[in-house]
C-alpha cells in the first residue's frame, strides 16, 4: 500500500472519478460517497503493506466490488422498494469542488443515470466500464470475474437495452429555461395550458416517493393524464409554495419547497424536437435531502 503522502495524492487524484463511477453503479450519491471514503479508509489502515503498481485500477476493482455489494443490500433494493426507483439527483456545489464540471465532462446527466437503471447490476458495470472509462474486456473480466466472452454478452444486452428506449437530446439551456418558466407559471396560477405544445403526446410522469411520501405509484403516461395529474395535485395546494431554478446533475431543474422545507425536485428531459418526453417527481426525503435550502 502506499505511503500516507502517496494516500493523499491518490485521494486528491481518484476521489471524483471514483465516486462518479459508484454513483453510475448505484444511483446513489450519498452512497458513493461512503463507497469511496470507506475504500480510502481501507488503505490508510494498510499504510505499511505492499505498494500499489495501478492504483487507478486498485481503486476501480474496490469501488466497482463495494457498488456491486451495496446494490443487494435493502436500502438500495429496487425490488423492495415502494414504488418506481428514481436516482439520487446530484445538486450544484460550491464551485471550487469542481464536481458541476465533472458531472458534466463525465456524462452523468440525470436522463443517462434513468438510462442505467434499465439494466441488471452486471450489464450496468460492464456498460459503464466500457463505455465511459472505455476499459478493456480483459481488465472488466477480471474486475467482475466473469470471462471476456460473458462480458461481451453482457455489453450486448445492454446496448439493446438502451437503444430500446427513447433517445434524449443533449439539454438545450434555453429550451430547458422555457420548460421550467412554463411549469412555473402553470403551477403557480393553475393554467396547464401553455405547456401542451412542449409536451410529447406519449410523455411518461415518474414520481419517486419511496413509501415515504405521496406519491403516484406507476408512471403516468400521456400528456392528457399528465396534465389530469398536475391539475389535480394543483387544485388541492400540492404545488403550493416556493420554487427555485437549480443546477441538478449539470443541468436546470426545479426544487420545490413547502414550509421552508424541501418537499420534491423536478427534472425535464427533452426528446430531439425539443420537447419534454418525460419528467422526473423525486419526494423521498432521502433522495433530496442535500438539495439546497431555500
Amino acid at each position: 500500500m502506499p505511503t500516507s503522502a502517496r494516500l493523499t495524492q491518490f485521494y486528491q487524484d481518484y476521489r471524483h472519478s471514483m465516486t462518479a463511477l459508484s454513483y453510475r453503479l448505484t444511483g446513489s450519491w450519498s452512497e458513493a460517497e461512503d463507497i469511496v471514503q470507506d475504500v480510502f479508509a481501507e488503505l490508510q489502515q494498510n499504510v505499511q503493506a505492499d505498494p500499489i503498481r495501478q492504483p487507478k485500477s486498485y481503486l476501480m476493482r474496490a469501488v466497482v466490488n463495494r457498488s456491486l455489494t451495496a446494490l443487494k443490500s435493502p436500502r438500495l433494493s429496487r425490488e423492495t422498494y415502494t414504488g418506481p426507483w428514481l436516482p439520487e439527483p446530484v445538486f450544484e456545489p460550491p464551485p471550487e469542488t469542481q464536481l458541476d464540471r465533472l458531472l458534466r465532462e463525465e456524462q452523468v446527466s440525470y436522463a443517462f443515470m434513468v438510462l442505467l437503471e434499465r439494466l441488471t447490476p452486471d450489464e450496468r458495470t460492464v456498460f459503464v466500464l466500457r463505455e465511459s472509462f472505455a476499459m478493456e474486456y480483459e481488465e472488466i473480466a477480471d474486475i467482475l470475474g466473469k470471462s471476456e466472452v460473458a462480458c461481451r454478452k453482457l455489453l450486448s444486452r445492454a446496448r439493446q437495452k438502451v437503444k430500446a428506449e427513447p433517445e434524449v437530446a443533449p439539454a438545450d439551456e434555453k429550451k430547458v429555461a422555457k420548460w421550467t418558466r412554463e411549469f412555473l407559471k402553470a403551477a403557480k396560477t393553475g393554467d396547464f395550458g401553455p405547456l401542451l405544445e412542449i409536451i410529447r403526446e406519449d410523455a411518461v410522469l415518474i414520481s419517486d416517493g419511496g413509501g415515504k411520501v405521496r406519491a403516484a405509484i406507476n408512471p403516468i403516461v400521456s400528456r392528457e393524464r399528465i396534465m389530469a395529474f398536475w391539475q389535480g395535485i394543483q387544485a388541492k395546494g400540492s404545488l403550493a409554495g416556493e420554487w427555485a431554478p437549480t443546477v441538478i446533475n449539470g443541468e436546470l431543474g426545479l426544487v420545490h419547497y413547502r414550509e421552508g422545507r424541501v418537499a420534491h425536485v423536478f427534472i425535464f428531459e427533452g426528446d430531439t424536437q425539443g420537447r419534454i418526453q418525460r419528467f422526473y417527481m423525486i419526494g423521498n426525503p432521502d433522495k433530496i435531502s442535500r438539495a439546497p435550502r431555500p
